[in-house]
């Protein structure tokens, strides 16, 4: 169910606008981008991308109406791919990755298509297909914060949210086209080496198991010796007698 996305529904909605000396127009509701920043304690992180595709298919996103799935289930591999290196490059030029101020590229992303309003598998009778673009990598070593630079050339708004070892933050930033967003604490966790006691060698064991039998001969020896001691002395008094 995607629900690592936060749940935000774009309506394909039209709504009038008035426009000096041009009478009524009508225009779409602006698409949005959201991103999540996942990060493991391993040192991984994965950024999960939700792309509506008219921000690549047109300069201005409200010109056009929300995408219907019959758009991209009509499309041939050879098609599909052309639009998966189209958003591919869309985010390329839009999406900065920083940490601790130092831009990174971002990586090659895994792109499918996804039911727009829900963030669940597209479906013949979509009304509004989006695209879900996956990059995973490694955190720099000794990174402490995490940044999303939004390129001004940007034509949308973005919402970004972090989850960090499994745990959501509370607040998502928006941000819009020119801006950074605020620094994200990344928890270096520490590991202390995991040091492995070598396993007793053969011949100290067999010297411990030795001592510990012969002392309980030993015992069990002296026990007897007394016992036969105290029944001769026994018997030798009977006779003398």
């Amino acid at each position: 169910m995607m629900h690592w996305f936060f749940r935000r529904r774009v309506l394909g909605v039209v709504f009038p606008a008035l426009l000096a000396f041009a009478g009524v127009a009508h225009a779409h509701v602006v698409p949005n981008m959201t991103v999540e920043a996942e990060f493991t304690s391993a040192g991984g992180c994965t950024l999960r991308i939700n792309v509506d595709p008219r921000t690549f298919l047109a300069a201005d996103p409200t010109s056009l109406p929300p995408v219907p799935a019959s758009w991209y289930l009509e499309q041939s591999t050879g098609q599909a791919a052309v639009t998966h290196e189209k958003a591919q490059q869309y985010l390329a030029n839009s999406l900065g990755v920083l940490f601790d101020g130092k831009k990174v590229e971002l990586p090659a992303c895994k792109i499918q298509a996804i039911d727009g309003a829900d963030n669940t598998i597209l479906k013949a009778d979509t009304q509004e297909v989006h695209l879900l673009a996956t990059a995973s990598s490694q955190v720099p070593a000794d990174a402490t914060t995490f940044q999303i630079d939004f390129a001004k050339e940007a034509n949308t708004s973005l919402i970004l949210l972090h989850t960090q070892a499994g745990k959501t933050e509370l607040r998502p930033q928006v941000i819009f086209p020119g801006e950074t967003s605020r620094p994200f604490q990344l928890h270096v966790i520490a590991l202390a080496p995991l040091v492995d006691s070598p396993p007793p060698k053969a011949n100290e064991t067999y010297v411990i198991v030795a001592l510990a039998v012969a002392c309980i001969l030993g015992f069990i020896g002296r026990r007897l010796l007394n016992r036969f001691r105290h029944h001769h002395r026994a018997h030798r008094k009977a006779g003398d007698g």
